[in-house]
């Protein structure tokens, strides 16, 4: 197994340059917090908290996550009803239809939030990849770039220094 790459604030720590071949350890899309939308149900926003919670922990989350994230709480939301739903009726539910004689006929079928249950449930594992939550594609997701700390300007640096004197 290879040695893990080495961060490019060590790089620049160290005055080293990186290989070509793994050149590239963060993202050139800066870090930030995107803004939650306000049309996401109690359900996504708790779902959207979780997710940020851990993409900043991870330091993948940015600003153009936005839109991602949203579908991704929606989706989250959708598949805790489906899946209530579905532990309430359970699988298969039983359904009365009139025959042509107008007697109602019992038949069992699958509970149609199963289908939703399962189909949220393909989205999220694809949204987990985008988003690095899966062991596979943990790997490969770089880090955001970290904000610049603003640079003093040197106006500023002398108003400080002589007001401190």
């Amino acid at each position: 197994m290879s040695r893990p790459r080495k961060p490019e604030h060590l790089h620049k720590r160290d005055g080293t340059k990186p290989h070509p071949s793994t050149a590239k350890t963060q993202s050139d899309i800066p870090a930030a917090r995107p803004k939650m939308p306000s049309h996401l149900s109690p359900e996504a926003r708790k779902a959207w908290r979780g997710l940020v919670k851990l993409l900043e922990e991870r330091g993948t989350l940015t600003g153009a996550d936005s839109m991602a994230l949203a579908i991704w709480a929606d989706t989250q939301a959708r598949w805790v009803l489906a899946k209530a739903d579905v532990h309430k009726y359970g699988i298969v539910v039983e359904s009365s239809v009139l025959d042509s004689n107008g007697t109602a006929v019992v038949s069992r079928k699958t509970n149609p939030a199963l289908r939703t249950l399962e189909n949220c449930e393909k989205s999220l594992r694809a949204m987990a990849r985008e988003f690095g939550c899966t062991p596979q594609s943990r790997e490969r997701v770089k880090p955001a770039k970290q904000a610049e700390e603003e640079k003093e300007s040197n106006f500023t640096k002398m108003m400080r220094e002589s007001g401190s004197k």
